[in-house]
């Protein structure tokens, strides 16, 4: 018999917030042989020594127009306690952003400065998102032919930017968050997604609302996020060059 998102983790002994349940990981509460192990790897990166622990928080109800969600902020606030009372984070490096606050250029921002320039080797580290999920075209440029891929986003509260031709999809990108995580000097990563990528209309367990955008728009990523992207690859390409010329020099005879 498969648990329902709040008995599982309940039973778990975690707070509602101790592990982002998506569409996919819904279908595996059933499965003890998937749900422990993944439980089991949640609280080994967490629990473990650290010289410091940071977490960025983030959680959006209400979005423009009538979608606004239920829960999510309940999510941030109960994921902050689990950190700071079972896994020893301290309060001031946990940041949160709620509702206004979560549009995406703060979300991006406040990951550079809050995780990425202050977490070194063996730092442990967390970033969760409670909020719409969606799914973007992306057209590779120097192909165009060649048929479009799919890549899951997260919307923040400014997710839908008004254009004279529709809305342009202003979304944290996934390639964005992976760009991200590997500007990161620590591996001690647990990244939290509580959202959905399936379409409104898909199928429900149980009485769970989907959170998957409802109004995804047809357009391509805002040029803001695109310019965001690059910003990333250009520092992680002169850090790789550094520590390349760093490697060389060391071997220079004396």
């Amino acid at each position: 018999m498969g648990l329902n998102r709040r008995n599982f983790l309940q039973k778990a002994g975690l707070g509602l917030a101790a592990l982002g349940v998506s569409e996919t990981v819904l279908s595996l509460l059933g499965d003890h042989s998937v749900a422990v192990p993944l439980l089991d790897r949640y609280f080994q990166v967490l629990a473990q020594p650290s010289g410091r622990k940071l977490a960025l928080l983030v959680g959006i109800n209400k979005y423009p127009g009538n979608i606004s969600l239920a829960g999510c902020l309940t999510d941030v606030e109960l994921q902050k306690e689990l950190l700071i009372h079972r896994f020893g984070f301290k309060a001031r490096d946990i940041l949160t952003l709620t509702d206004s606050q979560a549009n995406r250029e703060d979300i991006e921002t406040a990951f550079v400065e809050h995780l990425t320039k202050q977490a070194k080797a063996g730092d442990v580290v967390v970033f969760h998102f409670s909020g719409y999920g969606s799914r973007l075209q992306k057209i590779d440029e120097s192909e165009p032919k060649n048929p479009p891929s799919i890549q899951n986003s997260w919307v923040p509260v400014d997710g839908a930017l008004p254009t004279k031709s529709g809305q342009l999809a202003n979304y944290l990108l996934e390639e964005t968050l992976v760009l991200l995580l590997r500007s990161l000097a620590t591996d001690q990563v647990t990244i939290v997604l509580d959202t959905s990528y399936t379409s409104p209309e898909s199928i429900v367990q149980g009485n769970l609302r989907v959170r998957s955008y409802p109004h995804p728009p047809k357009q391509k990523a805002s040029s803001g996020e695109l310019a965001f992207q690059e910003q990333i690859r250009v520092r992680l390409n002169s850090a790789s060059e550094q520590w390349q010329q760093t490697k060389i020099l060391r071997h220079l005879p004396a």
